[in-house]
């Protein structure tokens, strides 16, 4: 895979699964290539349709292949897990862009937990 800069921006959620008994969402993604390295949105309150509208920016290594989306609600004491995805790097690197809604698939993938719009920009070094 190519070095360079990987611009990423959390657009907005749409449909989220509601993980409070009472009231909605408070939304925030997780994003990262390498766990250790990890960046977040901001929380976004009582909604499961956030709009974040957030740009972060990864520098890739050469055996960099997939960045993962989770996407929390945020309790009082810790967090809840409302689903994940991962996106394959490759299709970024063959067009220098990404723009898609991805979704949050649920156990085998019958159903969703909402979905993302994710945009990556590519930048070779």
């Amino acid at each position: 895979m190519p070095n360079g800069t990987l611009e990423v921006i959390v657009v907005e959620g749409r449909d989220l699964k509601d993980k409070d008994l009472m009231g909605q969402n408070d939304a925030f993604v997780e994003i990262y290539i390498d766990k250790k390295y990890k960046q977040r949105t901001t929380t976004i309150s009582n909604t499961n349709n956030p709009i974040w509208n957030e740009r972060f920016s990864f520098n890739l290594q050469k055996n960099d292949e997939t960045i993962h989306f989770d996407v929390y609600d945020a309790d009082l004491i810790g967090r809840d897990s409302i689903g994940n995805c991962k996106i394959k790097l490759k299709h970024v690197f063959d067009d220098g862009k990404y723009d898609e809604w991805i979704k949050l698939p649920s156990m085998f993938g019958l159903s969703s937990k909402g979905q993302i719009h994710i945009i990556m920009n590519f930048i070779p070094s």
